[in-house]
């Protein structure tokens, strides 16, 4: 039984070679992107900061200590051979433009209290059918218990431009988050909430069970699609810059 992901599922809607290098061919290419390095690094400084609260309260200056924490994970990660597509940027505009994130998060949750965090990049399983014939793994950036006893399904975003409502909405990957999450906790109200950092926009919303009955089969039949599908064509579009195999196995 093939046991699917969100990013799998979103690799082959975008483009199905790329998807057919990746999980079937299973080609490993090392190249990362300064943006993908960024939400990265972002992550772990927030996964830290939250693990180790108690530790963060303790220092004089708390905000400075955070931001330093993001510049300790980015001194160590940080290679010259991650790529920078768009022009005129350099290395130190996205470090800026990260540190920026860190200090407007600590600035709106600082001490960090609000709910009881239960999981940082927490695993969940996700069975779309009764059967368990549609399966998905996720991982969770943030679940928080809050005081009221209800569940949040956090996801910190690092992209420049936050989505309009509307497509939010739409979106599919917390709604299957909240799926797998109903199952294991059973009968808590879940609120789903997205982190734009840079801009420092949140969105907020909570799904109905006919919304999450269509996610379900919107899921199924892209999974239908991906398992009847004998030729696995590119789709050349602005995300070629930023993908692995580009230049290399197609152009």
């Amino acid at each position: 039984m093939k046991i699917y992901s969100y990013s799998k599922l979103s690799t082959f809607e975008n483009c199905a070679f790329q998807y057919k290098l990746r999980y079937i061919d299973n080609i490993k290419v090392d190249k990362d992107t300064i943006e993908r390095f960024l939400g990265n690094t972002v992550h772990s400084t927030l996964e830290y900061t939250y693990q180790n609260r108690e530790n963060l309260l303790k220092k004089d200056k708390p905000k400075e200590a955070m931001t330093e924490l993001f510049n300790y994970f980015w001194r160590k990660d940080y290679k010259d051979s991650i790529t920078i597509v768009k022009r005129g940027k350099g290395a130190g505009d996205y470090k800026s433009a990260g540190a920026r994130c860190i200090e407007r998060y600590f600035d709106k949750y600082y001490p960090f209290d609000q709910n009881k965090v239960l999981g940082m990049e927490e695993r969940i399983q996700i069975k779309l059918d009764a059967e368990g014939k549609y399966l998905l793994n996720g991982i969770i950036d943030r679940l928080d218990e809050t005081p009221g006893g209800g569940l949040e399904i956090h996801d910190y975003k690092t992209g420049m431009n936050p989505p309009s409502q509307e497509k939010i909405e739409k979106e599919r990957q917390l709604a299957l988050y909240h799926i797998g999450v109903a199952e294991k906790y059973g009968g808590r109200k879940i609120s789903l909430i997205w982190h734009y950092l840079m801009s420092g926009i949140e969105f907020r919303l909570e799904k109905t069970e006919s919304q999450l009955q269509g996610v379900k089969e919107e899921t199924m039949g892209v999974i239908n699609e991906i398992e009847a599908t004998e030729e696995f064509k590119t789709h050349k579009g602005p995300l070629c810059n930023y993908c692995e195999y580009f230049g290399s196995y197609c152009r």
